[in-house]
This record gives C-alpha cells, structure tokens and sequence, in this order.
C-alpha cells in the first residue's frame, strides 16, 4: 500500500474520530484496511471512536489476531469474506447509523436526490437480515449482496462501506448517511427527482481526479483536532 503502516495506523484512528463527531458511530462500528501479505488492520473490540493507535490490531485473512492486545471485533468475517470477494477493496467501514436503519427497514435503496449520493448512484443493495455476521458463511452473504457495488445495507443493523483509502471510506461513510437523510427528510413532501444516470456517471468522474478527497478531509479533521 502507498502508506506506511505507521501512518495507516494515524489515519484509522483519525476516521474514527471523525465518524464519532460527526455522530455516524457510537459505541459499535469497526474500520479496517488491508495490508500486505494477506494482513488486515483493525479497530479492536471496543468504541471506534475511542481507539488510540496503541489499541489498533492486525489479523491475518480470517481474522485471527496477529498482532495486538485487544480483541477481533464479533462480526470480523464480514470484513474477511469482503476482502477475499473483493481484491479491489482497500478499507471497509461498518456502523449503525439510524438513518441507514430507516432507509433499510422501507425496503428502499439509497435515492439519488442529492450530490451526496452520486457514489451511490449503482445502487445500495440491502441484506435482508438482521442477525449479527458472526460467522464466515454470514460474511459471505453480505458480500455477495454487496457484489461490485461501493456499500451494502443490512436490514435493522445499519450498513457497510468499501473504499480504495481511508479518505475516500471517510467521505463515503459520512455521505451515505446524509444521502440517507435527506431521503428521509423528502419523503412527507411527496414524489423526488432522482438524478439520472447520465447525471451521475458525469459527477461520478469528478471523484477520478487526484486528490479530490482534500477538501472534505480537511474541513472534517479541522473539527476534531485543536
């Protein structure tokens, strides 16, 4: 990967402080990104939010801990069944945003109604199931639900994200979940324009250009950090 493990480590952490501020997770949720050599760094069994380099893990490809002193998260083999499926995905995010929690029990797949929800714009397929992936033959389900596409919802229990890097996850998390919002926020007010495909494919290749992640960051780790 172009980042050094060290720093890897200080983004992740970052992310976590992020998505807490901005009130995405809370006490659950878990990031983790590949490494090298079949490797996974993860946020440990405890807080996403409250995790400090120190506590990051390492766990092999199917996720037993390598390194580390705190504990694999219980639904780990969500992330290993997505990393093996997946060879493209670098980063993966779950958490239980309420609004993804609504969005999901209608039935309904992320609208793109807004600019936020361009990178959803290939669908959001839902799992239909709220039973926690505790095993790999449920990580395997949820993967095949998310296919080839950028998140996957899963009924009463929130929703997942894959991403290239963390800029991007952490751009995708906070996204999905406003997309989700102004969803909500829409629907008493009757019929939506969604954006057409053309629309979307057109934005979509704005997210191509170096950097492009830059600004959102930015403003977001300025809220976090004195």
């Amino acid at each position: 990967m172009i980042d050094s493990l060290d720093a890897l480590r200080d983004k992740m952490v970052m992310v976590a402080k992020i998505l807490q501020h901005q009130g995405v997770i809370d006490g659950y949720g878990h990031i983790t990104a590949r490494l090298p050599e079949n490797r996974i760094l993860s946020t440990p069994h405890m807080p996403p939010g409250k995790v400090a380099v120190r506590d990051l893990i390492i766990l092999d490809a199917d996720g037993q801990k390598l390194e580390g002193f705190g504990a694999p998260n219980g639904e780990t083999a969500m992330h290993t069944s997505i990393y093996k499926a997946r060879p493209d995905v670098q980063c993966i995010l779950h958490y239980h945003a309420d609004e993804l929690v609504a969005v999901a029990a209608t039935g309904q797949e992320i609208k793109v109604i807004s600019n936020c929800g361009v990178n959803f714009h290939r669908g959001t397929p839902i799992y239909d199931s709220p039973v926690l992936i505790r095993n790999e033959q449920l990580g395997d389900k949820v993967a095949a639900t998310l296919g080839d596409k950028v998140a996957v919802l899963l009924r009463g229990h929130g929703g997942t994200v894959v991403a290239h890097n963390l800029d991007q996850l952490c751009r995708l998390g906070l996204d999905l979940v406003r997309a989700a919002k102004i969803q909500i926020m829409a629907a008493p007010l009757g019929a939506v324009k969604v954006h057409s495909k053309e629309e979307c494919e057109a934005m979509a290749k704005i997210e191509t250009r170096p950097d492009v992640h830059r600004r959102f960051i930015d403003y977001y780790v300025s809220e976090v950090v004195d």
